[in-house]
């Protein structure tokens, strides 16, 4: 590694690569460098972004050997040691698998138990009554429940 890279000015460029790219107030302070290959050194940033606790913006610097100035050449947010991450992606041959494989287990228990049938309380268990007695039904709960209300002023 070059000892040119660690200059602060080099870490003030990073920082000003990752604000740019990152939202308003999105970057926070500095966390380190650390030495990636000769000549290239990647500058660590807290990120202050809403829904993405624990993760930091890498800046990656380089700079040849003879060359004066150093350029960026990426800029990242990658998950940091705390950041919370989904989970790894499994194939849906496997999920499938699995699943058949619980279904296949519910159904052995289900055939060892035998199906209790609900016995009713009277013969016609089940049964709606004739659409004349739920409709006199219905009248009799609407009178019941108008009568403590005053009548309604009809408009002419």
């Amino acid at each position: 590694m070059l000892k040119l890279l660690k200059k602060p000015q080099h870490e003030q460029l990073a920082a000003n690569a990752a604000k740019e790219t990152s939202p308003k107030g999105g970057v926070g302070k500095f966390l380190g460098a650390q030495d990636e290959e000769p000549n290239v050194v990647s500058y660590r940033f807290e990120a202050n972004l809403k829904g993405y606790l624990g993760w930091e913006w890498n800046v990656v610097v380089f700079q040849a050997k003879k060359s004066n100035t150093a350029t960026v050449s990426e800029v990242l947010l990658l998950p940091g040691k705390k950041a919370i991450v989904a989970p790894a992606w499994v194939p849906w041959s496997d999920r499938r698998a699995e699943l058949e494989k619980s279904l296949e287990s519910d159904s052995a228990i289900s055939d060892l138990e035998v199906a209790e049938q609900p016995e009713g309380d009277s013969e016609d268990a089940g049964e709606r009554p004739p659409i004349r007695k739920r409709l006199a039904k219905r009248l009799i709960k609407k009178q019941d429940g108008n009568k403590g209300r005053k009548p309604r002023k009809s408009s002419k």
